[in-house]
């Protein structure tokens, strides 16, 4: 997610200064405020610290059947739990869906920085990402920036 996708994201989440300094957080799932991830078109909440700000952070994802996310890297490691429903997910800078290995509820995966990959969701699908910011979408052909549209 380039600066402007972060400044959006920023914008639009609201968490507590207080949950980051010095207070344990407890969130059950109907205190998660969901808004659009400007990159993806993907549903995100921000649990713990924020994604466009340096040092870790913890959000929600949830992708409506049939989204797609193109090729696209990070600049920082992400580590991913998927709650609910499949991820697919394929490395490489080209989508190609015979590519996919389907990951269901439970699974682990850990994206490695800078490596080129696109996930797609067949079925309702939520993860978890934990990683250390500021984190970006780099998409790998600009043409799916939504910025460039």
């Amino acid at each position: 997610m380039k600066s402007s996708h972060l400044g959006a994201l920023a914008a639009a989440f609201t968490l507590a200064s207080s949950q980051l300094h010095g207070q344990d957080i407890a969130l059950t799932p109907d205190q998660l405020k969901f808004n659009t991830n400007p990159a993806t078109g993907s549903q995100l909440a921000v649990i713990m610290g924020h994604p466009a700000k340096p040092g870790p952070y913890v959000v929600r994802v949830r992708y409506p059947a049939g989204l797609k996310a193109m090729p696209h890297s990070h600049p920082n490691d992400t580590l991913i739990t998927v709650i609910s429903g499949t991820l697919r997910f394929a490395e490489g800078s080209t989508f190609d869906e015979s590519k996919f290995k389907d990951y269901p509820t439970g699974s682990f995966l850990f994206q490695r920085a800078n490596v080129p990959h696109y996930e797609m969701a067949t079925g309702p699908m939520e993860f978890e990402a934990h990683g250390t910011g500021p984190q970006a979408f780099n998409f790998v052909d600009p043409k799916h920036d939504p910025k460039n549209r």
